[in-house]
Parts: C-alpha cells; structure tokens; sequence
C-alpha cells in the first residue's frame, strides 16, 4: 500500500498555520482555553512570525489538557477546515479514491489538529505533543518538534503502523524544512513552496503545485 502525507501549515492551510488560527480564534471567541492572564500576551503572539510560534508554547503553560482538546474540536470544525482550500480537498479525495493510506504529519500541536483526522477521513494526524502533568499543560513539549528530519522519523513510524511503504508514496510541503519528508518519497510535491523549497524543487525536478 502507498500513502499521501500531507504538511499542514502553508500547505493545506495557505498562508497561515493551525497555531496562529488556533489563537485568534481562542481570542475573538473568548475560549477560556488558554490563562487569562496571559490574553494579553497571545494579542501580540498573533502578530508576530509563525516561526516565532512554533518555537514558543509557554503560553499554553496552566491551560487544562481537557478543555484544550475539547476546544480544539470546536475550533477545527467551525473555524480551521474553512481554511484548507477546495483544490486541497479534492486532492486528499483523489487519494482516498485511489486507495491510499491518508494522513498529516505536521510541527504544529497534536491535540490541536487531531479533530482534523474524521473532518477530512483521514488515517493518521501526527503533530508535536504537548507536555502535561496532572491534567494541565506545562507548556513545554513532549518530545521533539515534528520538523525536519523528525518528520522523516514520524513518517516512517506510522508506516510500519499501517503498513505502507513509504518509498513508493507521496508527500506535500510547503517550506524547505519539508525536504528530507520529500526526498524520502517516490512523489514529491511542493506547494506554496518557500524560495528555498522552489528552488530546490526546480533542480529536482519535483512537481510545484500552488494551492490557493
């Protein structure tokens, strides 16, 4: 069996990510998910980098695990699959058509992507975990950030799970640390892709696709 694993953040979500979506949405919603000392500070998270997100999740530190998985539920069925755009949809039904195993693995937190698996039929969603102690967030992680080669690694894991051989499958992303995930595949996709990854995917010869 072959697998279509798909990136998240600038790839089914152009533009922007769950993280950043995530906290407006906490925001102008008035979720209680997150402190509410620390409101405050998530306004000014909002506006700055995504890379600046991902690497800081000290804000969710006091937050109940419940409530966040909770949340998230809501969250991705009201607010983040309004986000993935049409061409994104019909792909992952191309997929799902042709029989292959479906799944994301993606930086961003698990617990809030996982709704994502029944919304979209998907197999799998893997995301960076969440460290918890006693029902509430640490704000640390659990392990490490799923980038990079840990994509590779993750990948390889839910292969064995659902026996698929990844050599042969296909894989999306957007930025150039999506690249070890692509060069581990027979079918490689970029899209949205970053100068880096545009350019890496002209001398490969990989396809580019623009997801809008």
């Amino acid at each position: 069996m072959k697998a279509a694993i798909f990136d998240l953040d600038g790839t089914l979500l152009p533009g922007t990510s769950a993280e950043r979506e995530f906290i407006r949405f906490a925001l102008t919603t008035g979720q209680q998910t997150v402190p509410r000392a620390i409101r405050a500070f998530l306004s000014w998270v909002v506006r700055i980098p995504t890379r600046g997100i991902q690497s800081n999740k000290t804000y969710f530190g006091g937050g109940e695990m419940d409530l966040l998985a909770e949340t998230a539920e809501t969250f991705c069925h009201q607010h983040l699959t309004h986000h993935i755009p049409a061409q994104a949809q019909r792909l992952i039904a191309t997929h799902r058509t042709a029989g292959d195993c479906l799944g994301i693995v993606s930086g961003a937190p698990e617990i809030l992507i996982a709704p994502l698996q029944d919304l979209l039929d998907l197999d799998f969603v893997v995301g960076t975990k969440l460290a918890c102690e006693q029902g509430r967030l640490t704000g640390d992680l659990d392990g490490p950030r799923v980038s990079g080669r840990e994509k590779v690694r993750q990948s390889e894991e839910v292969a064995r799970t659902y026996e698929f051989d990844l050599r042969e499958s296909t894989a999306y992303g957007n930025a150039f640390d999506d690249r070890f995930l692509l060069a581990a595949v027979a079918h490689p996709v970029a899209v949205n892709p970053d100068r880096q990854l545009a350019r890496l995917a002209r001398q490969k010869g990989w396809p580019i696709c623009i997801f809008s």
